[in-house]
Parts: structure tokens; C-alpha cells; sequence
């Protein structure tokens, strides 16, 4: 059965069609090529809330979830 997560929640509250034109707007995604702005905010957004000390600790937190990485785009 899915359920909303917490993190789920918290991401809700940012607005993404803002995001994306304050990408647009300084031309911040000129050079990615598949870590998109979105990806790289989820990423931060969730070692901020999580409390990851490093990346090691935060991809292992972030992976450990897999199964809601689906609903979170």
C-alpha cells in the first residue's frame, strides 16, 4: 500500500515550478548532463533533514528508501 513519507511531505512545500525558473533564469543547469538542479536540491534537501555527516552516510540513508525514490520524481 503507498503512504506519504515525511520527506515527502517536506517536498512538498517547495515549490518546483519556482525552482525551475530560478534555474532557467541563471542559466544553472547550462552544464549538467544527468545529476539535474532538481536531483541536486532532493539530495540536499534530504542530508539536511537526515543529518548525513557525509556523502558515504548519505547515499547509504538515501538508498535505504529505494522504494519511495518512484514518488519523489
Amino acid at each position: 500500500m503507498y503512504s506519504i513519507t515525511t520527506f515527502q511531505e517536506l517536498m512538498k512545500g517547495l515549490p518546483r515550478a519556482a525552482f525551475d525558473q530560478a534555474v532557467a533564469r541563471h542559466n544553472a543547469a547550462k552544464y549538467t548532463k544527468h545529476f539535474k538542479p532538481w536531483n541536486h536540491m532532493t539530495a540536499m534537501v534530504y542530508a539536511q533533514a537526515s543529518g548525513a555527516p557525509s556523502l558515504r552516510a548519505l547515499e547509504t540513508g538515501f538508498n535505504a528508501h529505494a522504494s519511495h525514490h518512484y514518488h519523489l520524481g
